[in-house]
């Protein structure tokens, strides 16, 4: 697949001139039939942050709030609430593309928001107040023993929960992304599922998630040379030649 140029670019260097909403706009540009003015969506962050009082965090959440952002209660993973065009457009989405818009706003109004890829649910934290927004409700304060106390659900006793809490970067929060959309198309559209496969296996392994469930999705799809290139990569890196006989067998299937 050719992926968009300024994509790309994103994908070869996450932190050079290509920030995250934009990678995003153009991810979404990917999919059959889309024509999106990217340049334009982009210049709705501006507008809205024109209308932000106070350069504080809690200015950026009390607009976002009061133009109806909003997750998507009715469809959770209807693909539109991956697409941050859509959800520009819509004022719904996924907690992950809401927080993108939040902190795209907040940027250019000169404040600082932090992108959290809490498990299961992604936040913003404004750094300034040290509290913690949840972008899918608006923008609502979450208290940081909440998010403190999920995160420790979700990971093994005594272990850290600090690194489920940092700042999630370009590359995770992409990949989050196409995670998301590769379920949304899995649960209701199998060959739609097939364009951001295409995206995924032409980016770099980094923006792949677990290299075991893209393989499988692909078989499913009768990608088999897909599927087989992702078993051999890994188990030639591994070692594992159970991996790369499924591969050579799935090279077979697909001639």
């Amino acid at each position: 697949m050719d992926l968009p140029t300024r994509l790309e670019r994103f994908a070869a260097d996450p932190d050079g001139g290509v920030g995250v909403a934009e990678a995003l706009l153009w991810l979404a540009a990917c999919r059959p039939d889309a024509s999106i003015p990217v340049a334009e969506s982009l210049v709705t962050f501006e507008r809205l942050a024109v209308e932000v009082p106070v350069a504080t965090g809690a200015a950026v959440c009390s607009l976002f709030d009061e133009k109806g952002f909003r997750g998507d209660e009715d469809d959770y993973y209807d693909p539109r609430n991956s697409f941050l065009d859509a959800v520009l457009h819509r004022r719904r989405g996924m907690p992950i593309t809401l927080a993108v818009v939040m902190i795209e706003v907040a940027r250019r109004r000169g404040v600082v928001l932090e992108p959290i890829g809490a498990p299961g649910h992604f936040l913003v934290r404004d750094p300034a107040a040290e509290t913690y927004r949840d972008p899918f409700a608006g923008g609502r304060i979450v208290a940081a023993t909440d998010v403190e106390a999920a995160a420790r659900r979700m990971v093994p006793r005594h272990a850290e929960v600090a690194p489920l809490l940092r700042p999630a970067g370009g590359v995770a929060i992409v990949s989050r992304v196409l995670n998301n959309l590769q379920r949304s198309y899995g649960d209701r559209d199998r060959r739609g599922l097939d364009w951001v496969l295409d995206v995924r296996l032409s980016l770099p392994e980094t923006f792949r998630g677990d290299p075991f469930t893209l393989a499988r999705v692909c078989e499913r799809r009768g990608r088999y040379h897909d599927a087989a290139a992702v078993y051999r990569d890994l188990g030639e890196r591994r070692g594992d030649r159970r991996l790369l006989a499924r591969a050579e067998a799935l090279d077979a299937r697909s001639n």
